[in-house]
């Protein structure tokens, strides 16, 4: 770890335990409402009914005018970790990092959200990284018109998404923009294996229309591109790993979803058919990929106790004729899937307790997951399985303090437990490390003001 590191967790810490405040920024100071009428534990992502109907509307619900309009949008946020893996990794877990127990500073981001003229919003994030991928990105983006009707003398909203990612415009978390966990470390490996939305977020630009009947009925429609190059370079979000697709890549999304007295259900599925060209190599033809998903929330919001259960089960078909040809897959039909089931907690929308599990699993593919020190795969294999515990603490946030809405916090303990990892449980990589090794203690705190 770097002294500019530890000086700035050090600073962190001693502005967090010294501020008397709640709530967040931007959002908060545009409607007048604290971060808990939108967020189930004070502090994003988790969308309350209140939150989910905010973004579907277009960022827009009152006009509390804490802040003149040209400064009310605007808030940022920071992130500082401490990362511990059970076996440290040979030669440092990054760039720059000791090869366990290291502090680093995850992410800064500026943040421009809410209301930017009467019925279009947006939702701006660029991303601040100093010391793990040393860059600046503009991590999410969306503009989003959104209006409503009478139909069937029920409320019919419906409003055009314009976007950087397929699912950036949802307002679930079972889905990748938003899915649990929302941060995990940044240094510590990661399975190998990405779904096909996964690779695409941030990359890519597109556009869909949505339509909400009766606070019961979901659709959405849109389609996606690469970013150009020079484009996502000025972005700070090109790589030629990421995969460049040829033309457009059509994209769905259906949900419907139930209240009850205090129990809310939701039942949904979305997809993504793509033409791609990996690694942006134009002389072999495209691999093509579809991607579908099916995912679950339910939600228990009693007074000082929520509870929420969800699911979301993904699978990708691709055919890789292009990834053949250049020797990058070892075979044309390949089949991938992740399941992922999450419970959490949160009492009085402070304290939160989550438990989830994710199981991975692929075709074996010895060229696209080939030996490596860490990062590699041993037998070919993708497949990954691994549960994570969680802790939040959020001491604000609820529109009591006086300096709401100007800051808030949270202290986040995360474990992740691995019992397999890309492809085995012992060796798994060809040279002695085990699943078990990377087992991480992730400590984070979040600064929002």
């Amino acid at each position: 770890m770097r002294p500019f590191s530890f000086t700035l967790w050090l600073s962190f810490m001693a502005l967090l335990w010294a501020s008397e405040a709640s709530a967040t920024a931007a959002f908060a100071r545009q409607t007048g409402e604290p971060c808990s009428s939108c967020h189930m534990e004070s502090y994003g992502p988790y969308l309350t009914p209140n939150g989910r109907l905010f973004k579907l509307n277009g960022y827009q619900a009152g006009h509390a005018n804490v802040l003149p309009d040209l400064l009310n949008g605007f808030s940022g946020q920071a992130i500082g970790s401490f990362s511990n893996t059970q076996k440290g990794v040979p030669g440092g877990a990054a760039p720059g990092f000791s090869p366990n127990n290291n502090f680093a500073n995850d992410w800064d981001a500026l943040y421009f959200t809410g209301r930017v003229i009467d019925k279009i919003g947006a939702y701006l994030q660029l991303n601040f990284d100093p010391q793990v991928n040393r860059n600046i990105s503009l991590a999410m983006a969306e503009f989003r018109f959104a209006d409503h009707v009478n139909l069937f003398d029920k409320n019919f909203v419906y409003g055009l998404s314009a976007n950087n990612g397929p699912t950036m415009s949802d307002v679930w978390m079972t889905t990748p923009e938003w899915m649990y966990p929302y941060t995990q470390s940044p240094i510590a490996p990661q399975p190998g294996m990405q779904t096909l939305m996964m690779q695409l977020m941030g990359n890519t630009g597109g556009m869909s229309v949505y339509t909400l009947w009766n606070n019961l009925v979901y659709s959405e429609l849109g389609a996606y591109t690469t970013l150009s190059g020079n484009m996502a370079n000025a972005l700070g979000v090109f790589s030629r790993n990421n995969p460049l697709i040829d033309g457009g890549a059509p994209y769905w999304r259906l949900w419907v979803q139930k209240a009850v007295g205090s129990y809310v259900f939701m039942l949904g599925a979305y997809g993504m058919q793509a033409n791609i060209y990996p690694q942006y190599q134009t002389n072999a033809g495209t691999d093509g990929w579809v991607d579908w998903n099916i995912d679950t929330n339910n939600m228990w919001m009693m007074g000082d106790h929520m509870f929420m259960l969800m699911g979301r089960w993904t699978q990708d078909r691709m055919t890789l004729n292009a990834s053949r040809a250049l020797g990058m897959s070892s075979s044309v039909d390949n089949t991938q899937s992740n399941l992922m089931l999450m419970a959490m907690y949160t009492l009085q929308q402070t304290y939160t307790f989550a438990f989830s599990f994710n199981n991975l699993e692929g075709t074996s593919n010895p060229a696209m997951y080939s030996s490596a020190a860490v990062s590699g795969s041993r037998t070919g294999s993708p497949d990954s399985q691994y549960f994570q515990l969680q802790f939040d603490y959020v001491p604000f946030g609820k529109g009591n303090s006086v300096t709401d809405p100007f800051l808030n916090l949270r202290f986040s303990v995360q474990y992740t437990a691995y019992e397999t990892f890309n492809g085995a449980s012992h060796n798994y990589d060809g040279y002695g490390r085990n699943a078990a090794d990377n087992n991480t203690l992730y400590l984070a705190t979040y600064l929002m003001w």
